[in-house]
């Protein structure tokens, strides 16, 4: 096992540990740390300016507020985002789960358009961006995607972002939206999701010409709902048991219990030695948001009057426009984590409903990353299967502003019930 990958499973375990015992997360915050520094000469060069941009400001931010006397300790710096880092870590073992590759007959099925997007979008939900590989390796020919498939693929897949509790976004939900409860956020999420799925599907069957995908069969969902089921029966059970952390400690067991028998423990192997140590881009980002967003609130504690905001309430209409600024942001390049790490502290003040401020964090993910062709999923699209970023962009601007007004739409529908 590689040293890096021998540190991540350490801070793994001992996040754990820490979170069940009550003890403070900064000694597995420190394993981190070290984890992405050993590797930050490694990282790719978009990620490393990315890091250090977001680091350097908040380093700024700090010493502003350091010099006004804020109340805030440096630790908060140090682990605000550990107990993401614990379940972006645990979630990776789930690749190990991932079904086996179906015969190149299987997928020319007469339903493999809905095959494909439920299905990336259910595995996504849960395996992340080995989902995205598994399906495009699958449909790919002569290493390109086309059109159709380019679309379902890419929009797909992060509309999980909107409820699935394996998505990171919903542990930076949980983590910069105090006092949010995963039950009554999960049924607006999956309403966020559906809208999307039904834009993507709507856009994509007036795109003519034909469509190889990936059929969806009923045993394929035995993951995914697995899953889904023992999260909601141990929140239900022990709801003083975070969903990040109950995520951490159901997704390597179920990995192990679900990956195929004879390939258990190649995968495990894979996963020990590589599948950790590629977690450092995202490691990074996460580390200097942390410091970013941080930054931000000691600054602001150091301010008592605070900004002044464009509002002074955060209701339903403020949430709709604050939806817009992330799905702006990242349709630019500033990832939606950067969004709302930055967007969370000055909101604060307004004291807003957990739930909605969580519904425009999980819908700004999911339509951000969708849409934008310079998220991290689209990359991948455009890189390795010869989709062209101008024509994502094209293709996609006409979606990130129908799925905001759909967004908008739930949240009116979320006002008129409350």
């Amino acid at each position: 096992m590689r040293p890096s990958s021998a540190l991540i499973l350490a801070m793994l375990a001992l996040s754990i540990a820490s979170s069940l015992m009550h003890w403070p997360l900064w000694p597995a915050a420190i394993l981190s740390w070290l984890a992405t520094l050993r590797l930050a000469r490694q990282l790719p060069r978009a990620s490393r300016r990315q890091a250090l941009a977001l680091g350097g400001a908040g380093v700024v931010f700090w010493a502003v507020a350091l010099v006004r006397g804020t109340p805030v300790t440096l630790l908060h710096a140090l682990a605000i985002n550990q107990t993401l880092l614990m379940m972006f870590a645990g979630v990776s073992f789930l690749s190990m789960a991932a079904p086996s590759v179906p015969t190149r007959a299987d997928t020319t099925q007469r339903d493999s358009f809905w095959g494909t997007l439920f299905g990336v979008h259910l595995f996504g939900a849960v395996i992340n961006l080995s989902a995205l590989f598994l399906f495009a390796d699958r449909m790919q020919h002569d290493r390109r995607l086309s059109r159709r498939q380019a679309m379902v693929l890419g929009r797909a897949f992060p509309a999980a972002a909107a409820w699935s509790p394996f998505f990171v976004a919903m542990g930076v939900a949980l983590t910069y939206a105090p006092g949010l409860e995963f039950t009554a956020l999960l049924p607006w999420g999956l309403a966020c999701a559906l809208a999307l799925l039904t834009l993507v599907a709507l856009d994509t069957l007036r795109v003519k010409g034909p469509f190889t995908g990936y059929p969806l069969e009923a045993r394929a969902l035995v993951l995914p709902g697995v899953l889904a089921l023992a999260v909601l029966l141990l929140h239900t059970a022990w709801p003083t048991l975070g969903i990040p952390l109950i995520i951490s400690i159901v997704s390597p067991l179920a990995a192990l219990l679900l990956a195929p028998a004879r390939e258990r423990r190649s995968r495990l192997r894979h996963q020990l030695d590589h599948g950790l140590s590629r977690l450092m881009p995202q490691f990074a980002l996460f580390l200097a948001a942390g410091v970013l967003s941080s930054g931000l609130s000691a600054l602001l504690a150091s301010w008592p009057e605070g900004p002044a905001l464009p509002f002074t309430h955060f209701g339903h209409l403020q949430a709709w426009l604050t939806l817009g600024v992330i799905v702006a942001l990242a349709f630019v390049g500033i990832h939606p984590l950067v969004g709302v790490t930055t967007l969370a502290p000055l909101l604060a003040s307004l004291h807003p409903d957990p739930t909605l401020l969580g519904m425009v964090f999980l819908m700004g993910w999911a339509l951000g990353t969708g849409s934008s062709p310079l998220s991290g999923s689209n990359l991948v699209l455009c890189s390795r299967y010869g989709v062209a970023p101008r024509e994502m962009l094209r293709w996609n601007l006409p979606y990130a502003i129908v799925g905001w007004l759909a967004c908008g739409a739930i949240l009116g529908v979320r006002a008129a019930l409350s």
